[in-house]
């Protein structure tokens, strides 16, 4: 029996291969923008924390009353938000957007993205109630925990073993869902201009009766993701971290600071992105070419 997921990878390399190459700096700088939004996760970075002295703890308390503290946290919480959010949004509509590049082969970011602004905005109230989902099925496993811890009723406990089947189907068919909505109802949305619920009703069937194939997806496209990470993860430890510690250490010992931690940045981003727009771009054609061969009617081209 033949795997689309399988079957896809030579056909999604070769799609990448020749949207990418030959080398055109427009449009891979085009690509960085739209897969830093719609692509993978960016990675954690390390943080780092300094030690105050206790006078500056008791300056600190002298400077501020609790009511200041409060507002200031609830003012940088909300810029969190704010921000979260319009990023989100972005990320979103690019959805639309890489998927309208892959098909058309013409790399753009300002026409496509008027152009499915809508969409992109009706698939982030769609991901929104994934995420409440998500945070539901995990509630049932905080709730009875914390139940327990605060009235001291280890028979919460119990709930347990209820609870946390029930929330690892959830959280799974979260994942699973929030991934086919991203790799084949935003594409069907794109061929047909219709609604997230209505790109499901079209995906839907197809998924219940050749389930198979789109469980070896998911297996694949697991792998895929982990090879991306280390891919993504060799990049920034290999070069831009380096580069950016070396940055700071030149910018902290030499007159040239602000043009050594610009040249640092922008070598440190040159490296990531040339690791993550071939492998987004690959990523994507790869979800495409097995959506174009199954059931679902649909055409990459």
């Amino acid at each position: 029996m033949s795997w689309y997921a399988v079957d896809a990878l030579d056909e999604a390399f070769a799609e990448a291969r020749d949207l990418l190459l030959p080398f055109d700096l427009g449009t891979w700088l085009r690509l960085a923008v739209i897969t830093a939004f719609a692509g993978l996760s960016a990675p954690q970075t390390p943080t780092f924390s300094v030690e105050a002295p206790p006078d500056a703890v008791v300056e600190f308390a002298r400077e501020f009353s609790v009511a200041e503290f409060v507002a200031a946290f609830a003012l940088l919480g909300a810029v969190v938000l704010v921000v979260a959010a319009v990023v989100a949004a972005v990320g979103a509509v690019m959805e639309f957007v890489l998927v309208d590049v892959a098909r058309s082969r013409d790399v753009r970011v300002a026409a496509p993205f008027r152009r499915w602004l809508g969409a992109g905005l009706r698939l982030l109230g769609f991901r929104l109630a994934v995420i409440l989902a998500g945070l539901f099925a995990a509630a049932l496993v905080v709730a009875p925990v914390a139940a327990a811890l605060l009235l001291g009723q280890l028979v919460w406990l119990v709930v347990l073993v209820v609870t946390v089947p029930l929330a690892a189907v959830a959280g799974a068919a979260s994942a699973v869902v929030s991934e086919f909505t991203t790799a084949f109802v935003v594409p069907l949305m794109v061929d047909d201009g219709v609604g997230v619920l209505a790109g499901w009703r079209r995906l839907w069937p197809e998924v219940r009766a050749d389930w198979r194939q789109f469980g070896v997806y998911v297996l694949v496209k697991a792998v895929l993701l982990f090879g991306a990470s280390l891919a993504l993860g060799f990049a920034v430890a290999v070069v831009a971290v380096p580069f950016g510690l070396g940055g700071l250490f030149v910018g902290a010992v030499s007159p040239l600071g602000v043009l050594s931690l610009a040249v640092a940045a922008v070598v440190g981003l040159l490296a990531v992105g040339a690791v993550s727009v071939p492998t987004m771009t690959f990523l994507r054609y790869h979800s495409l070419t097995v959506l174009d061969r199954s059931a679902v009617p649909f055409s990459l081209r």
